[in-house]
């Protein structure tokens, strides 16, 4: 037995390299195997890793959007196609508010041709400004008759007159009686004559002043009677065809506020709708109800109190004024910003193009064409944009909003201390007509300035 085992090994021994290559070649293939196997897992990993890297880049490098060197230039790009945009666009309202609001002819061709070719706010001869001065006690006049305002006229020696004076403007109160043929309480001596009836032109308060006015007083009136002008053509547009005041659209004008006189009024109504608030004053129908803060405090203009020139303006017949003093008064509160609340005369307007000026109307109309209305408003040559809508302010607010309730809603206006109501023969269609009411609308006008490069430019760095 021993010596067989001991065979064996000598067999091993003879033949181990036949046992061993074998062995040897099997663990290197297996050892190989593993190897690669490994060295495969992490090849793949990393071909994905560098795979998803690559796609990475050229996603960015293909995104528009990212702010590499071609986006860069195809933003600046768009850019200065919208800046174009942009300066066409105000170039032409300002164009069109131009052709339509021009120097009116009867100024005098003197005055026209020295103030065409000068900017607002530029000095102008004291010759051009007295031919101003009386051209506008010519034209206000004409602008009231172009309404066909009512008025009073007295038979002289079998011929009608406007009545001179102050008794010119003696119409009969709201309520007052009135006898079928139009005269006056059957006075065959007086009556009364026009369509629209408007117990105090504000109109008049352009011309407020004592003693020539100066340059800066000139160009504020001007805009102010361009905004009167398309004020009464909204007015007149809408009562053609109109022979007397129960034919009319618009019967009668409470007031017709703007600049200064309009902007608390504005900021006021507005902000009583933002917030909802309750009572009589928030009755009626509010159409695009603003958006503001309450407005502030009213302040009084810079430069002490309000001169005779009507609206809050400085008059010629203040001679210690400088035009820089009255500018500040002419503009404190004339315009409104994006919130509509009034500007002083130190905040530069939030716009470069367009100047805010508040307007509030307040009107008895025929409540079926009030629509109509609206649509002149968007229609004149200054077109405004109507914020508000009231239809029967004062009224209690739950009356006013149901429309057909059997209170007797307040109109706002009175005669004599009585109370003006909707109910029947003591109320407005008695005195009016049918379908008779009272409205508010409270807008802005866009006044353009001329396109300023330097604006435009400034608006393209601010926004690459």
């Amino acid at each position: 037995m021993a010596k067989k085992i001991e065979f064996n090994i000598e067999l091993v021994k003879k033949f181990s390299f036949w046992v061993l290559v074998p062995l040897v070649l099997l663990l290197a293939f297996i050892f190989n195997f593993l190897a690669v196997g490994a060295i495969s897992k992490k090849f793949d990993e990393r071909k994905k890793a560098l795979e998803s890297t690559k796609g990475s880049v050229e996603k960015i490098r293909q995104d528009k959007a990212h702010p590499n060197n071609n986006t860069i230039d195809d933003v600046n790009t768009l850019t200065e196609e919208l800046r174009g945009r942009f300066v066409t666009a105000w170039t032409t309202l300002e164009k069109a508010q131009r052709e339509r609001n021009v120097w009116p002819e009867d100024a005098q061709a003197a005055f026209i041709d020295e103030v065409s070719k000068l900017k607002f706010g530029d000095s102008i001869s004291e010759s051009s400004r007295e031919l101003y001065f009386n051209f506008m006690r010519r034209h206000i006049p004409k602008l009231e008759a172009r309404l066909d305002r009512r008025r009073v006229q007295v038979n002289t020696g079998g011929e009608w007159k406007d009545k001179e004076g102050s008794g010119a403007d003696a119409i009969r109160s709201l309520g007052g009686s009135r006898t079928s043929s139009g005269t006056l309480s059957d006075n065959n001596m007086e009556r009364e004559v026009g369509i629209v009836e408007w117990p105090n032109p504000e109109i008049r308060n352009i011309i407020g002043w004592d003693m020539l006015p100066n340059s800066i007083e000139v160009w504020y009136a001007q805009e102010d009677l361009w905004v009167y002008e398309s004020l009464i053509w909204v007015i007149t547009e809408s009562n053609i065809g109109a022979s007397s005041p129960h034919s009319a659209v618009v019967k009668r004008i409470e007031s017709m506020l703007i600049g200064q006189q309009a902007s608390h009024e504005l900021s006021r109504q507005l902000s009583v709708q933002s917030t909802g608030g309750g009572g009589g004053d928030d009755g009626g129908s509010g159409m695009r109800p603003g958006a503001g803060a309450p407005p502030p405090p009213r302040m009084p203009p810079p430069g002490g109190a309000r001169g005779p020139g009507g609206a809050g303006g400085a008059s010629g017949a203040n001679s210690t004024l400088t035009e820089e003093e009255t500018a500040k008064i002419k503009r404190h509160e004339r315009y409104v910003d994006a919130n509509n609340v009034p500007l002083s005369a130190e905040t530069p307007s939030p716009f470069g193009e367009f100047n805010r000026m508040p307007i509030c109307l307040r009107l008895i109309v025929d409540r079926q064409r009030i629509p109509d209305i609206l649509v002149n408003c968007a229609n004149c040559a200054m077109p405004i944009d109507v914020l508000s809508v009231r239809i029967n302010p004062g009224a209690g607010g739950a009356s006013a909003r149901q429309g057909g309730s059997n209170q007797t809603p307040n109109t706002g206006a009175s005669d004599g201390g009585r109370q003006i109501t909707m109910d029947g023969s003591s109320g407005l269609d008695s005195i009016y007509g049918a379908n008779a009411v009272p409205i508010e609308i409270y807008g802005c006008i866009n006044i353009f300035n001329p396109v300023d490069q330097n604006i435009t430019q400034k608006n393209n760095e601010t926004n690459p």
